[in-house]
């Protein structure tokens, strides 16, 4: 005899040989099977002076199997009922949901990102017809139209900015100042952990940190926002050492070893470490047009008094004291 025929008989059959026992029931080619299988159960049952009644005991079992298909109707029911109240009070909260998510991807397409990677530049047009030059490592976010009231961007990074006139006021804004103009060519330098500087070429802009630092430009004059006061100097230089980098080239007059290699790894893409702290503030004069950074380091060995090598296992060009 089947065991989970046995087991259910005796009541200790599991959910497993219940399904069987259902399938072995409902199954009209296996009824000289069940029929088979129930008569040798009979004949394995002690003799108590009762003779069980073969239909009684098919009785039972087709009774608890359909106890058994009306529970599982029931639980049916209750879920496609708690399905259809489920679906009425959850379908505002969806409609509420996609509606915002929607809103948002709508807002979000309206805002424009413009990036560099490092050792690239770039130069675009902003939608009031302004153009922008973006140096290596930037990032300059904005509407996709101007509203009537400002022209707003938000800089992270180097960029030059020649503002179209206009009575609106354009702001451009950094994690450390706000630089407001009608119309006028400036150059922004705001990379993170560095000082920040702004030089002005033509019209005139003001400024103000977050700090509540506030400053007035005039052509020619530039601003440099100390890091840790967010104080201002401002001070008269050659502008065309700042804003070089935007016709491909970079110009150093008595720049700091540093501040060059800062330069330099943006302009590469390129890792360079100073070991040596004595040679951090040696003064480096120089132009770079086209030139590799291989040329560019021969050319600082003979101009200072810097030795260079290149650690091919971290990629990186270590700058010692010669």
């Amino acid at each position: 005899m089947n065991d989970y025929l046995n087991r259910y008989l005796n009541n200790e059959c599991n959910e497993r040989d219940f399904d069987s026992v259902v399938n072995l029931m409902l199954s009209p080619e296996k009824k000289d099977e069940l029929e088979q299988q129930m008569r040798k159960h009979w004949a394995e049952i002690p003799n108590e002076g009762v003779i069980p009644e073969f239909d009684n005991v098919l009785y039972r079992i087709h009774y608890l199997i359909n106890k058994s298909e009306k529970e599982k109707r029931k639980k049916v029911m209750f879920f496609q009922y708690f399905s259809r109240v489920a679906a009425i009070l959850l379908l505002p909260l969806i409609i509420a949901l996609g509606y915002q998510l929607l809103s948002n991807r709508v807002s979000d397409s309206r805002i424009q990102t413009v990036s560099t990677p490092m050792a690239s530049r770039t130069s675009f047009d902003l939608p009031d017809g302004s153009k922008v030059w973006l140096n290596a490592g930037s990032s300059i976010t904005f509407a996709e139209s101007f509203s009537k009231k400002q022209r707003s961007v938000k800089l992270l990074g180097q960029a030059y900015f020649d503002v179209k006139k206009d009575k609106i006021p354009f702001f451009v804004e950094t994690d450390q100042f706000v630089i407001k103009v009608l119309g006028t060519t400036f150059d922004v330098l705001a990379y993170p952990g560095e000082e920040a500087l702004i030089t002005l070429e033509r019209g005139k802009i003001s400024l103000e940190t977050l700090s509540g630092n506030e400053a007035i430009l005039n052509p020619g004059q530039q601003a440099v926002i100390e890091k840790e006061s967010g104080h201002i100097k401002q001070r008269k230089v050659d502008t065309r050492l700042f804003v070089a980098w935007r016709n491909n080239r970079l110009i150093f007059v008595d720049e700091p070893l540093e501040k060059v290699a800062i330069r330099l790894k943006r302009w590469f893409n390129v890792d360079i470490s100073i070991e040596d702290e004595s040679i951090k503030k040696i003064p480096v004069n120089g132009t770079i047009d086209y030139e590799s950074i291989g040329e560019v380091m021969e050319l600082l060995e003979i101009c200072a008094p810097v030795k260079c090598s290149f650690n091919k296992n971290e990629r990186i060009i270590i700058l010692k004291h010669r």
